[in-house]
């Protein structure tokens, strides 16, 4: 995602004097301490917490032991890829700095970061992005954000259905499956989360699980599975496969 530094830290103790970002800055602090000084205020930033200010906003912070994560991301980006989540002009929106201490917008958060870190583009860092974006403006923005557009639910998630199965090694984007089905991104995840019990992503990830079953049945190696249905590496591969399966690849072939 253009616009966007990623930063992590483990047991960090450090002090920032005043200063200030052209970006929205967000921070999750995991463990140990932190503390913000923005607006006039001092705020005690507690494991659990995330805290957001907003550009330009002059602040100082301390950290004191603290693991994080967080990101830099540029205003403009940030509003054009809740836009074309919603297909909707957000012309007001904004953010007011201080801290956000909602565990959903936490987790929505720490799953976009890693997701991003991982550098594993497609429809599971796509769902999250737009997940984080959608909660953080109209949970926490200065305005109100608008719903994305309907459409016919039954026939989206169909047709959804049926790409994902024909196009499973293929990279896809929740902004493709939209165009295919009429539908917002935002609208697609949800009612395809709602009416086969897991997002896009999950699913396009299942049926790579399947059809790589069949393979490793038939004695493909697991480096030339893995590529045959889509991941990126066997690292990627093996991971995915044992979450899903219980057992390596490895031990799947035995």
């Amino acid at each position: 995602m253009a616009c966007l530094e990623l930063l992590r830290g483990s047991a960090i103790t450090q002090e920032f004097p005043p200063h200030w970002h052209d970006e929205v800055y967000l921070s999750a602090t995991l463990s140990g301490t932190s503390f913000l000084d923005c607006r006039g205020a001092s705020l005690h930033i507690r494991p659990g917490t995330l805290a957001i200010v907003a550009p330009g906003d002059v602040h100082a912070n301390r950290k004191v032991g603290c693991s994080f994560r967080c990101f830099f991301l540029g205003f403009a980006a940030l509003r054009d890829a809740l836009e074309q989540f919603i297909e909707r002009s957000t012309p007001a929106l904004g953010f007011r700095s201080g801290l956000i201490d909602d565990r959903r917008t936490l987790r929505h958060f720490l799953l976009l970061h890693r997701a991003l870190e991982d550098a594993e583009p497609g429809l599971q860092t796509d769902a999250c992005a737009f997940s984080f974006f959608h909660r953080l403006a109209a949970r926490h923005g200065s305005s109100s954000v608008p719903l994305p557009r309907l459409g016919n639910e039954d026939l989206a998630v169909h047709r959804t259905r049926q790409f994902l199965e024909e196009r499973y090694a293929e990279p896809v984007s929740l902004h493709e499956l939209a165009r295919l089905t009429g539908l917002s991104a935002w609208h697609l995840n949800r009612s395809f989360r709602r009416k086969i019990g897991m997002p896009p992503h999950e699913y396009q990830l299942q049926v790579r699980i399947v059809k790589a079953k069949s393979l490793l049945r038939l004695g493909r190696s697991i480096s030339e599975t893995a590529a045959l249905v889509g991941f990126v590496d066997q690292s990627h591969f093996t991971r995915h496969f044992k979450r899903s399966v219980g057992v390596t690849p490895g031990q799947f072939r035995r």
